[in-house]
């Protein structure tokens, strides 16, 4: 089973709409969007496994017990966000989802990487395999 698919069975403890995978359609328009506002060299840098490394401006970081509690205190429930979910291979599946289903699908699963965006594309929330939670502004 792909990551995917696992997000996939995840979304059944989710209220309908709060979580869904973008159309493939959609999907490099967004992802090429949130490239150019927050990784270095934009779009070019998407080949890399780990985003986080490639992020442009200033970012912060933390080390919480429980980074998905964390997570919980900066989003909004009822907003939507896109998430960005990241398997070892450098794939990355695109949602849109609200505050609430990102945290859902979360407690759901085992420990991936994963982005959260805001739609205004003005900050990114990640946590990384090493469980830091890493926040930047865009330019």
């Amino acid at each position: 089973m792909t990551l995917r698919d696992d997000i996939t069975s995840a979304i059944t403890a989710v209220p309908t709409g709060e979580f869904q995978f973008v159309s493939l359609h959609r999907y490099q328009t967004i992802l090429d969007q949130i490239a150019d506002s927050f990784l270095l060299k934009g779009r070019m840098d998407l080949p890399y496994v780990w985003l986080w490394e490639r992020l442009r401006n200033e970012v912060s970081s933390s080390h919480p017990p429980d980074a998905i509690k964390a997570l919980g205190l900066k989003l909004q429930m009822d907003e939507r966000y896109w998430f960005l979910a990241s398997d070892e291979q450098g794939k990355y599946w695109v949602a849109d989802a609200t505050g609430s289903g990102i945290l859902t699908v979360l407690r759901e699963m085992y420990g991936f990487e994963y982005y959260v965006v805001d739609r205004h594309m003005n900050w990114l929330i990640c946590e990384n395999h090493h469980g830091i939670l890493i926040e930047a502004r865009a330019s």
